[in-house]
């Protein structure tokens, strides 16, 4: 089969042929993990709908392949508008059909062309690796983008080790005296909500980030309200844990949870304040959204986490927890010319 016929289509999620754009990703997410239920068509359908908001923190466009009547592929692109205002992130799926076809590379070359009439200059993409020289990791280097942060996949499979989780929290408790723990779900307490932005905006700058051409990320009360509600808008429940001295928050972590898919949990973001570092808050937070989940959430079978090697607190926090590798996340990056997208 040739891409002669093949049309790019522009359309938005509720146009009738979102659903079978969505479709794409479910069947790429299987063809990847057959294990794993893919993420629901409801998920992207509220995140489509929050790009076109005015007044949005970010925003984008979304493209399908059509053969025929069929969409063969999917791209999304999301434009940042609060700061790194000169990337672009590309989501992009196959059919696992129609694979090595070409249509991979036109999609590619629509996000290129679309982003380069959007005044962006970097392009950044993330790549699931279930195992070595996967489809995504060939394309990739096929298409010539660099290849910026790898992370280490651990799955946690629950219920966890009891006697394993009360040793992690006896330790951190013992090390964090002196620190409140609290723990919240899908909205931040608006006495610690400042703070959290606060946190927000030290993530991006002191978790690692390899070479990925980003900067500093600017967060107010305004975009955690925002990212909340558009969680909870997609079917989500967050399980947050915090640490607390003297009523400023210094310390969190979110447990995600798909009302559609409950057996599969996503650890978020955790960060502890650099200068608070030290005293096992990490562990204390972690431990805390473990006992909130299993709680609320008694169905869930398996959290995933991601962690770069480098992040050797973090990564020992998850191994005393009982996370296992799982593969991999890689993130990937390529730079626009000047004068705009060519190849």
């Amino acid at each position: 089969m040739t891409t002669t016929a093949l049309r790019l289509l522009e359309l938005g999620p509720d146009d009738d042929a979102f659903a079978p754009w969505c479709d794409v990703w479910a069947a790429a997410e299987l063809a990847d993990r057959p294990d794993e239920a893919p993420r629901p068509t409801a998920e992207h359908v509220v995140l489509g709908r929050q790009l076109l908001e005015p007044g949005s923190s970010r925003d984008g466009t979304h493209r399908a392949a059509v053969l025929g009547d069929d969409v063969v592929g999917a791209l999304r692109l999301i434009h940042p508008l609060r700061d790194n205002t000169t990337v672009t992130f590309v989501d992009l799926a196959v059919h696992p059909a129609h694979r090595r076809r070409g249509i991979g590379t036109a999609l590619l070359a629509e996000a290129r062309a679309l982003a380069a009439a959007a005044g962006r200059t970097e392009l950044i993409s993330e790549v699931d690796e279930p195992g070595p020289d996967g489809a995504g990791r060939r394309f990739a280097l096929r298409s010539g983008w660099a290849c910026d942060l790898l992370e280490t996949r651990r799955d946690l499979v629950l219920p966890a080790d009891e006697a394993r989780l009360a040793a992690v929290e006896a330790e951190a408790r013992w090390a964090s005296r002196g620190y409140d723990l609290v723990t919240w779900r899908d909205r931040t307490p608006d006495a610690l909500v400042a703070d959290r932005a606060l946190l927000e905006e030290r993530m991006s700058t002191d978790a690692p980030h390899g070479d990925m051409p980003v900067e500093a990320e600017r967060w107010d009360v305004d975009r955690i309200r925002e990212v909340e509600d558009l969680n909870v808008a997609r079917g989500r429940t967050v399980l947050s844990a915090g640490a607390v001295r003297n009523g400023r928050l210094i310390a969190f972590t979110d447990l995600h949870v798909s009302l559609a898919r409950a057996e599969h949990a996503r650890q978020g973001a955790t960060l502890v304040l650099h200068e608070h570092r030290g005293h096992r808050l990490g562990a204390l937070v972690k431990a805390a959204a473990l006992r909130d989940l299993a709680a609320a959430f008694p169905q869930t079978r398996r959290i995933t986490t991601y962690n770069l090697e480098g992040n050797a607190p973090m990564v020992a926090v998850n191994t005393a927890l009982g996370f296992e590798p799982a593969g991999q996340l890689s993130t990937w990056s390529t730079r626009l010319p000047a004068g705009g997208p060519a190849a």
